[in-house]
């Protein structure tokens, strides 16, 4: 193939990543990721290792433990990027649309927020609870369907965010599947160190947390405006200028609040708690939130996944000018 040639393809295939998560999703589709993402599991173990290793219970070894964790997995990723592109471009496709499929939870949210929702149209909280638990990895008190219906319309557009629209934002802006690999990284580590056993090393996670909330800042803003563009935009402007700030994480305040106002729906609000109801602040606006919201949430999350193939398709028209 000629320079020119091969300059071509590797343009078309290689820059168009809007074609390679399609094939991801499609992938997916047809051969749906049973339990944990393959990835997440990896990471989570990498994230242990290295803090039995080196935790030493102070910031130092918290900054040590998350430059070497980071380089451990993204040098071998940039070198299997790049011999993956000596190859030929189609290898690096390739590569780029494994990965995608390894770390997108998109078709994975969407099927248990429509889980959930059914069970509570059949009128069976105590269902729609236990798909909630095994969902978000912890328990569910209490059988409240309103309730069930907010904790779940918050851990979507979480999920929403985290498993998919950030590990997006990330692969537009760099190259092969680093950002795939860097944002959901970065936060495994600063969640699994957050909270170390031995209240002495809780400044091991110092590092980890600050580290990705800088990672995290411009994609938690762009998915708090692509809600806000394909749902009621001013109100969810509006919420997440007013009320993300008092959320008990106000960086997740940001996802929470601009997708409840884009609902026109209301999230947060006390829920029931082991001994008295957990007091959360409202987000969003209008009515509580029930299950007819979590399937107009489910549209929501589609038309926010064509905005971001929309973006990716004017990325390649770009590059192709």
């Amino acid at each position: 193939m000629g320079i020119f040639g091969r300059r071509t393809a590797t343009i078309i295939i290689t820059r168009l990543s809007l074609l390679a998560l399609l094939a991801a999703l499609l992938a997916q589709h047809a051969w749906p990721v049973k339990g944990r993402q393959p990835l997440a599991a990896f990471y989570g173990r990498l994230c242990l290792s290295a803090a039995k290793r080196l935790n030493a219970g102070d910031r130092n070894s918290g900054i040590l433990a998350w430059v070497a964790l980071m380089g451990a997995v993204l040098v071998p990723v940039i070198l299997a990027a790049a011999v993956a592109a000596a190859i030929h471009p189609v290898v690096l496709w390739a590569l780029n649309v494994v990965v995608l499929y390894a770390t997108l939870r998109f078709l994975q949210t969407a099927r248990q927020l429509s889980a959930i929702e059914k069970a509570l149209r059949e009128g069976d909280p105590a269902g729609a609870a236990i798909v909630l638990a095994q969902w978000q990895g912890e328990p569910v008190e209490g059988e409240d369907a309103g309730a069930i219906a907010r904790l779940a319309a918050e851990h979507a557009l979480r999920e929403a965010h985290h498993g998919t629209f950030a590990p997006l934002f990330w692969f537009l802006l760099l190259p092969g599947p680093i950002g795939l690999v860097l944002h959901p990284l970065a936060r495994r580590a600063a969640r699994t160190w957050e909270h170390p056993v031995e209240a002495e090393e809780r400044d091991f996670g110092w590092f980890a947390a600050r580290a990705f909330h800088v990672i995290d800042w411009l994609p938690q803003r762009a998915t708090a405006f692509v809600f806000a563009i394909v749902g009621n935009f001013e109100d969810a402007l509006l919420c997440w200028r007013s009320q993300a700030a008092r959320w008990t994480q106000p960086e997740e305040g940001i996802v929470l609040a601009s997708g409840a106002g884009a609902l026109g729906v209301r999230l947060g609000d006390p829920i029931p708690g082991a001994a008295a109801p957990r007091d959360r602040p409202p987000l969003g606006s209008g009515e509580a939130a029930r299950e007819d919201a979590l399937a107009s949430l489910e549209g929501l999350l589609w038309r926010a996944l064509i905005v971001w193939s929309i973006v990716y398709l004017l990325a390649a028209a770009l590059q192709l000018a």
